[in-house]
């Protein structure tokens, strides 16, 4: 019997805080900018390597469509070894990098955040992958469910102290229904705004009441 498995957990690396989330919906968060300088001399290196192992772990030559072939392999990570180590080197391929690829900053960085959330994957390993996708992949993966209710997620908390709920309610919008994600069985929130009732049913409901 198939069943869909769910992440156990998932990381999220905003500016300088690291936070692991986990299924049961516990976190645990790190600001890197208060650990001691070797934890974060440490942290360095191990990054570093990840970064070059991570553009090595391609299995197909973009161009060819082959299965990569170790030359494949060196080459993507030479790419990223140059990137790093060139006087204005930087840490992601910048828009426009040599005429490869396609950029994916900007317009798609809440889709980068989302599947870095949902994989455990950094920015610049969820950024080559994207930029392999054509426009059309790129639109439906922002359409996956899964996609959406992360983006919404992290569109919520951009939101901060302000009650959006309440601002709604001014229009005359009806709190959003809680329904029952089929895969997981947890609450879900609709993806649809409960629209106002028409004015002629409000106010044959004002005068029931009445």
């Amino acid at each position: 019997m198939n069943t869909t498995k769910r992440n156990a957990m998932s990381v999220d690396i905003f500016e300088t805080t690291v936070t692991v989330t986990f299924a049961n919906g516990k976190d645990l968060a790190i600001d890197t900018a208060t650990l001691s300088p070797e934890i974060q001399r440490m942290a360095m290196m191990h990054g570093i390597k990840q970064k070059l192992v991570d553009a090595g772990a391609i299995a197909r030559n973009t161009e060819t469509g082959a299965s990569a072939s170790i030359d494949d392999k060196y080459a993507a990570v030479h790419e990223v070894y140059e990137r790093l180590t060139s006087p204005n080197g930087t840490w992601n391929k910048q828009r426009g990098d040599g005429g490869e690829g396609k950029s994916t900053g900007g317009t798609n960085n809440l889709l980068i955040r989302a599947l870095m959330q949902m994989t455990g994957r950094d920015k610049d390993y969820v950024d080559q992958f994207l930029s392999a996708k054509t426009k059309e992949q790129r639109a439906a993966l922002k359409r996956n469910p899964r996609v959406v209710a992360i983006i919404a997620e992290l569109q919520a908390a951009k939101a901060g102290d302000v009650d959006t709920d309440a601002l709604l309610g001014e229009l005359g919008a009806e709190p959003v229904e809680q329904v029952a994600n089929v895969e997981t069985g947890e609450p879900m929130v609709t993806p649809q705004l409960a629209m106002p009732a028409p004015k002629r049913a409000r106010k044959a409901k004002a005068e029931v009441v009445a």
